[in-house]
């Protein structure tokens, strides 16, 4: 039985399947994980039971990341700089240069391009930034296991800067009536907002495993 009171982001713990829930839904589970489920559906104006029903859905299938709670500190970061890291630098380049293109050559059709390529760069740049920040100087200071003050501000850094990529994403949502491709546009442009709720979906995952699987490790 799921409860409808535990923290949103101890379900995605649990199994990594429920986060394509709440991503469906745009339930952040990442930066306000504390809520409980109760709360965010209240939030959402979702029922609470409903949701329940899709999660319960979510359990029933294979955990791709079920290894996640247990595996040891050098396995989590070794995963993040294959995985998630890798690819986000690879798709926030090539959303940024696809928004670009499509706003010179549809902007004065969808003006909301120009805004998105603008969003996009800002983006890029502040995420490109935080990874190399952890890469050169986070990731090293846990892989040797500093609990140093300067490391905990480190950890401090990580989080609030995922904070304000969730505000980020908020303002994407907003500029593409959550990533709905405008009428009558083209495949190029349905491409790319599909390539940003994935990329959404791909940014939650990878900073919900730092904030609630590795950074409790180090407090």
């Amino acid at each position: 039985m799921l409860d409808p009171e535990s923290p949103v982001a101890e379900f995605v713990s649990h199994h990594s399947g429920a986060a394509t829930v709440f991503d469906r839904h745009h339930i952040d589970y990442c930066c306000q994980g504390h809520r409980t489920l109760t709360a965010a559906c209240l939030d959402r104006g979702l029922q609470v039971g409903e949701l329940l029903v899709e999660l319960e859905q979510a359990y029933s299938e294979p955990d791709a990341d079920a290894d996640a709670r247990t595996a040891p500190t050098s396995a989590l970061i070794n995963r993040a700089l294959a995985r998630q890291h890798r690819t986000l630098r690879a798709t926030l380049t090539l959303l940024e240069h696809q928004a670009i293109a499509l706003a010179r050559e549809y902007a004065s059709e969808l003006p909301v391009l120009r805004q998105l390529a603008v969003s996009l760069e800002h983006l890029r740049t502040e995420m490109l930034e935080h990874l190399d920040h952890e890469e050169d100087e986070l990731f090293p200071a846990l892989l040797a296991a500093d609990l140093s003050a300067e490391t905990r501000a480190k950890l401090a850094r990580m989080f609030d800067e995922h904070r304000e990529f969730g505000g980020l994403f908020i303002r994407l949502r907003e500029l593409t009536n959550s990533y709905t491709p405008p009428k009558g546009a083209d495949d190029n442009v349905r491409r790319l907002f599909r390539g940003l709720a994935e990329l959404e979906g791909l940014v939650g995952r990878h900073h919900h495993v730092e904030n609630h699987i590795l950074l409790p490790r180090f407090r």
